[in-house]
């Protein structure tokens, strides 16, 4: 049968290689990764390109020399390794002039010493990518359309393959390809470096020693420096660092390097499931013994790592190398899952962004790595404050002194550091983090007024650096709330946070203990909580059965309508997502519709939300995904408005016309950035937005001591708008279409005298009365003062709740004014119940006293967390625990008899709640018919008491968030 010609082979063996590329479809991407050329020419498909290469009437021997046959062309390919080369060849569809020529040079030589043949005398001729000389002596002067074809298509077949533990060097990146299955993505970015995510394809992480190379593709982590002075010398340090003999599992271990061109290096090492920065804001902490055990363990693990940076690292002579990382922060902390799923933390950047290396046998001086790189030039968008705020400074007090007083007890304060904020978090997630952060920015303003976030006071002038009142408050906080869940619990947070303050945050480095026993002490604690744990396993076996929706309902069936202590009302129960953490709920006053909130999304629910049968997981019909710096920090909303504000500096906030969008039903696709007329170096404290949809109000820094309260007509602000471009746009909806607000004439504001941070409640009670809440002074009164304006007039009125009782109860503690003030509502405008000390409730009436006389009512054995109104205004009810058990009550308070004969009527267990879970709840009645009911005696008839009333309980920040429908019994 006659041979195809040359034209015919020379095509299908391009379809068959341009089929087997990988990003064949984009031209400067495609490559052939390692094995594609070997796969394409077979045996097959190289004799049929050999016997194109001869005419019909001519012979092998005739034409590229005596003893040439088919079998030695195709033995000779396998033997010299010439297959990528010819696949570039066949690819640039050379002529068959180039092909005959190619297979006379490099292939019919049979004298043992012809071959290899080399260019310039050190280049294999055949070797790619290769130079224009390199063609020209083997294709011919007389084929230079042929040569400018390979020379363009050769970069195809010239993939990039790392190497384990060595550095690949590429100076000409235009002839080599990266070994990308796909685009680069963007993770983060440091001082130094931009991190990547890249998937490799198989065959291009391989190891030399082994000679073994991934058999699939392999996702990696990608972080890329930009070189400057003096790279290669300090590159040699590097090495000894990113790859020690002895490995640690709390290092990220990096797999190779590579530097492309003249100014780019760039490190690959093991993709993360996040840092520790953003693992925090996107996962809710644990709510048992165990998880927190866990955690602890990981924190420990990072000791470890410090450990053996400090310690544990040669040099090739095998003498101690001392390293020191000089930028430990939550960011630099990677989360990865082990071979078991168990999470284990892993400190990352240790040989880039600030490292010190000394060599103890010898008399030089630390040598800063971090010198040989340049350092990224902060995005005109980012705000320095932003990043101080939020992403807080760990450096040692050292650090403010002189850079040559740092050393590895430097790293020991960044720990210590990085401890408690954990410890913040597993207490109150991320919400508890970012006030850490705002409290300890706060401090620092009014003791130094210099706007920083330290865990140290900063000093003007030569004063040597501050304890940090902040860092005590916060533990003491923590360790009250902690011996509130159980004592054992308190016991435990108290040792180590006074560890941490006596022995790891020490101002003095010398008095810093070692790394290897901060391990020993997170341990210590670890254990301690599997201890608690396990011997608290009966007590909190309900909260085990959260971890899955079918254990859940199962245990709440079994506690909820099984119990004969209290034959209570009908309970639904619906599972909330929680693929990302839930940090938030609000819901609106008069319809039914509830927000949530994770760091980075806000997802909308109404009652199409809800399947049909209950137990199920409810479904959002809308969400809202925040995109850049910062995280979601509030959110407040009604049926037709939804305002939201951010973590960061920003004196702005997001206002959504959730109904007023092109789409259907709910959605967030009509939304105003709003800009305040106020700049406040601290961001927003509270927001609100009354039931009507009519205003929204907030809270800003004004001084140390006062605060402004901002409040603006939500239409004569959308009156001012205008379009934002594209690039501007900073949230991301199905079809978000945005605009902005930077108007000064809609706004009004009153001040109060208490810091912004003091501030602790923003309601309205209704459209008309806007009501602030401050915490107590620290006075020997503790008096709460609750500022009230009047929109219609704008007259602002001062009330003051009088602590009666001239004390506080044993455990008060000044730190935490939150325990004193517990909960508010409103009875009517004129009268609220107000509860402190979680045990005494006040009816406080700020009007006509002869309609509703001002109460005292103490519950020796309750703790009241919370009060609900009716829209009729004549029910009250109450959540909370009795003395001596965590789990949950709705109880009514009869507000005509109480103090009198009237006792709390415990209505239903909430067995699946605990007393400190962190959840909202509203009151939704039946019927919006005005109400003629009063609670006042000889009031209105009551036409309207036996109204259908429910209460909607949304539990967030546990292991299983839960929606739950209470419908309330009738009046008594």
């Amino acid at each position: 049968m006659a041979s195809s010609s040359y034209e015919e082979v020379c095509e299908d063996l391009y379809n068959q290689i341009h089929d087997k590329l990988e990003r064949r479809d984009i031209t400067d991407r495609r490559f052939a990764r390692i094995g594609t050329a070997q796969a394409v020419l077979s045996l097959s498909n190289l004799k049929r390109f050999f016997y194109s290469l001869v005419p019909p009437d001519d012979s092998f021997g005739n034409l590229f020399g005596q003893g040439i046959t088919i079998d030695v062309l195709v033995s000779r390919i396998e033997e010299r390794c010439l297959h990528s080369f010819l696949a570039t060849l066949l690819y640039a569809r050379c002529s068959i002039e180039s092909a005959r020529s190619f297979t006379r040079k490099l292939l019919a030589c049979s004298d043992p010493d012809c071959w290899p043949i080399y260019y310039e005398g050190q280049t294999r001729i055949d070797q790619l990518p290769a130079e224009p000389g390199q063609l020209e002596r083997i294709f011919g002067l007389e084929n230079r359309l042929d040569i400018t074809r390979f020379d363009e298509i050769q970069s195809c077949f010239c993939p990039i393959v790392l190497y384990k533990g060595e550095d690949v060097r590429v100076a000409d990146s235009k002839k080599w390809r990266l070994p990308y299955l796909s685009e680069e993505e963007y993770i983060d970015q440091g001082s130094y470096g931009m991190v990547y995510r890249v998937v490799i394809a198989k065959g291009h992480l391989a190891n030399r020693h082994t000679s073994m190379a991934n058999t699939e593709p392999v996702t990696m982590a990608r972080k890329d420096f930009k070189k400057i002075h003096d790279f290669q010398k300090e590159y040699e340090v590097i090495k000894h660092i990113l790859r020690a003999d002895r490995k640690s599992k709390n290092i990220v271990e990096t797999f190779g390097s590579l530097q492309l061109g003249e100014t780019t290096f760039s490190l690959f090492m093991a993709h993360a499931q996040c840092d520790l920065r953003v693992w925090m804001r996107d996962k809710a902490p644990p709510a048992l013994e165990s998880g927190k055990s866990d955690i602890l363990k990981c924190a420990s693990g990072l000791a470890d790592g410090l450990e053996f940076l400090h310690s544990d690292i040669r040099d090739p002579d095998g003498l101690r190398m001392v390293c020191y990382h000089m930028d430990l922060k939550p960011a630099n902390i990677l989360v990865f899952l082990d071979s078991d799923g168990k999470m284990v933390w892993k400190i990352s950047d240790f040989g880039m962004s600030r490292v010190k290396v000394s060599h103890h046998h010898t008399i030089s001086g630390d040598r800063d790595i971090s010198a040989v790189f340049e350092r990224r030039e902060e995005s005109a968008s980012a705000s320095p404050t932003v990043n101080r705020r939020f992403e807080g400074s760990y450096l040692a007090p050292e650090s403010n002194e002189s850079i040559r007083r740092m050393n590895e007890k430097s790293d020991i304060w960044s720990l210590g550091c990085v401890i408690s904020v954990v410890m913040t978090y597993l207490a109150e997630g991320q919400i508890g983090v970012d006030e850490y952060a705002e409290d300890r920015a706060e401090t620092s303003i009014r003791h130094t007024e210099i706007d920083t976030d330290r865990f140290f006071l900063v000093s003007r002038g030569p004063k040597r650096p501050r304890p940090h009142p902040t860092i005590k408050k916060n533990h003491k906080r923590l360790i009250m709330e902690a011996t509130r869940r159980s004592p054992g619990e308190g016991n435990l947070v108290e040792r180590i946070s006074r560890y941490i303050e006596d022995k790891v945050l020490h101002l003095d480095p010398r008095r810093r203990e070692s790394a290897k026993s901060v391990s020993n002490r997170l341990l210590e604690a670890s254990a301690a909580y599997r201890k608690l744990s396990e011997n608290s396993a009966a007590r909190e076996g309900f909260m085990a059965g959260r971890t899955t929706p079918r254990n859940t309902f199962s245990r709440f069936w079994q506690e909820t309508f099984h119990r004969k202590k209290i034959d209570g009302p009908k309970i639904e129960s619906w599972v909330v997502p929680h693929a990302r953490s839930v940090a938030g709920c609000s819901m609106a006053s008069n319809e039914f519709v509830v927000a949530h909130w994770t760091g980075t999304h806000i997802s909308l629910y109404n009652s199409q939300s809800f399947p049909p049968s209950p137990y199920r997981e409810i479904k959002s019909i809308a969400e809202c995904r925040l995109k850049g710096i910062g995280t979601w920090k509030n959110v407040k909303l009604n049926e037709t408005y939804l305002v939201a504000s951010t973590t960061g500096h920003h004196s702005h906030i997001y206002l959504f016309d959730i109904k007023g969008g092109n789409l259907p039903g709910l959605s967030f696709d009509l939304s105003y950035d709003v800009v305040l007329p106020v700049n406040s170096s601290t961001g927003l404290h509270q927001i609100a937005i009354s039931p009507g949809g009519n205003v929204i109000a907030c809270v800003v820094r004004r001084d140390t001591d006062r605060s402004w309260v901002y409040y603006a007509d939500i239409e004569r602000l959308i009156s001012h708008q205008t379009r934002r471009r594209n690039s501007e746009t900073t949230l991301s909806s199905s079809n978000d279409v945005q605009y902005r607000i930077n108007a000064q004439e809609p706004w009004d504001a009153f001040s109060v005298d208490a810091s912004a941070s003091s501030v602790t409640h923003l309601l309205f009670f209704s459209d008309t009365t806007l009501c602030c809440v401050a915490q107590p002074d620290i006075t020997e009164r503790h008096d709460i003062k609750i500022c009230c304006l009047s929109l219609p007039t704008r007259t602002v009125k001062e009330l003051r709740v009088e602590n009666r009782h001239n004390s506080s109860p044993r455990e008060f503690d000044s730190s935490n004014q939150g325990r004193l003030f517990t909960a508010l509502t409103a009875i009517t405008e004129q009268v609220l119940a107000i509860v402190l000390y979680e045990n005494q409730l006040f009816i406080q009436n700020f009007g006509d006293a002869s309609l509703m006389p001002n109460r005292d009512v103490t519950f020796p054995n309750y703790f009241i967390v919370e009060l609900l109104m009716d829209r009729q205004h004549s029910r009250l009810f109450a959540l909370g625990t009795k003395s001596g058990s965590g789990i949950m009550l709705l109880i009514e308070l009869p507000l005509s008899q109480l103090g009198d004969k009237g006792k709390p009527h415990e209505i239903a267990e909430l067995p699946n709640i605990r007393h400190r879970d962190k959840f909202t709840a509203r009151l939704f009645n039946t019927t919006r018919r005005p109400s003629r009911v009063s609670m006042v005696p000889g009031g209105a008839d009551g036409k309207d008491a036996d109204a259908e009333c429910y209460i909607i309980i949304s539990v967030y920040a546990v292991p299983t968030p839960m929606l739950y429908k209470i419908n309330l019994p009738k009046p008594l």
